[in-house]
């Protein structure tokens, strides 16, 4: 293979940094990947959409499951069944219905068990199963033919945003991405922790890249992860743990990530991680990472624990959890634990509509 100067100018005119050319040059056939002329998309049109409350019923049994489902659907919930051990972390789940998922597992062990875990709410900000014109026309290949290589990557959209190609090491090369071109204004994420990629990738260690500076050459803020071959993989990244970057060369005097101003993304696969270390699980050759979707995260509050019958202690035990709980009357609910009021963020409707199908 040999350098191919047209795939340079190709990514010049993409990215807009070819002078006055790039302007006239982009609508030509074959100067996007994406296969969509350029139109206008800016950070304020990317909103984050909050994801559907989920109400956790651990290990229900089919006939709890459809009379819940019914009853929380026209109030605006889901649905989640997961084996009490098998979710490390709660997402956007609002409600716990607890009804001794184990029989070796009591109400105090539960409730401490649910305190150490994770929670979070998201909300997503790209579908890219179902990519908008102006979001596909963001994205475009940036490769190691800049500095010479002879690598290729391309931008499809098959089952989401498809990252795929060919990386060499030829020429001193040894890298493909695909970046956006610059928000303007930035995308403002200052309200959220970080971001949410799924992904189904080929078994290699990939790169996530955010810029909050418009400049060509601007810091790059990285974290690498790896992906599973045979299946999809959640990367949760905190804006606060992403690495500062110039050229895969760490600066450890920069400041954070700013996620009120992020002017760019990026996905590389690169023969190298940071200040010249090696990619331990870098492959030269074809290679393929699809995107499903991005979201966003953030710390979420505590959920309200539902309790349909009563329990000896239940309102100590909550306490010492620093759990707020529901547990049912002769009419309604009383609220117990850390509390004696319901979170505003817990609809009263959705605490009815449990007990009375649980009943």
């Amino acid at each position: 293979m040999v350098w191919n100067p047209f795939r340079l100018l190709k990514t010049l005119v993409h990215f807009e940094v070819a002078g006055p050319l790039s302007r006239g040059l982009r609508h030509m056939p074959g100067m996007t990947d994406s296969g969509v002329t350029p139109t206008a998309l800016d950070g304020a049109s990317l909103e984050p959409e909050p994801g559907l409350p989920m109400v956790w019923l651990p290990g229900a049994a089919a006939a709890a499951v459809k009379s819940l489902t019914q009853a929380l659907e026209p109030l605006g919930y889901g649905l989640t069944t997961a084996p009490w051990e098998g979710a490390a972390a709660l997402v956007n789940t609002p409600l716990v219905v607890w009804g001794r998922p184990g029989a070796d597992l009591a109400l105090e062990s539960a409730l401490e068990q649910l305190k150490q875990r994770a929670i979070y709410q998201e909300a997503r900000l790209i579908d890219f199963c179902r990519p908008d014109p102006a979001v596909a026309a963001l994205w475009g290949s940036l490769d190691d033919g800049v500095m010479g290589g002879v690598s290729t990557s391309q931008v499809h959209w098959q089952g989401g945003l498809r990252f795929a190609g060919h990386v060499s090491t030829a020429n001193s090369g040894g890298f493909a991405s695909i970046r956006t071109r610059n928000l303007e204004p930035p995308l403002n994420l200052g309200r959220w922790q970080g971001t949410v990629l799924q992904v189904r990738g080929d078994g290699q260690r990939y790169k996530w890249i955010l810029r909050d500076n418009p400049g060509w050459d601007s810091l790059a803020y990285c974290r690498s992860f790896d992906t599973d071959a045979d299946g999809l993989s959640t990367v949760r990244t905190a804006f606060l743990e992403m690495v500062a970057t110039r050229r895969a060369r760490t600066i450890p005097a920069a400041t954070p990530l700013n996620p009120a101003r992020l002017y760019s993304m990026q996905l590389m696969l690169s023969k190298f991680e940071y200040d010249g270390a090696l990619n331990p699980a870098f492959d030269a050759g074809a290679f393929g990472l699809t995107v499903q979707s991005l979201r966003v995260y953030r710390q979420g509050p505590q959920p309200v624990v539902v309790l349909p019958r009563e329990t000896a202690n239940v309102g100590h035990h909550l306490a010492a959890a620093e759990l707020t709980g529901v547990i049912p009357q002769a009419e309604g609910f009383e609220v117990v634990g850390a509390s004696d009021r319901l979170p505003p963020q817990v609809n009263p409707e959705a605490v009815r509509a449990i007990l009375s199908a649980l009943a």
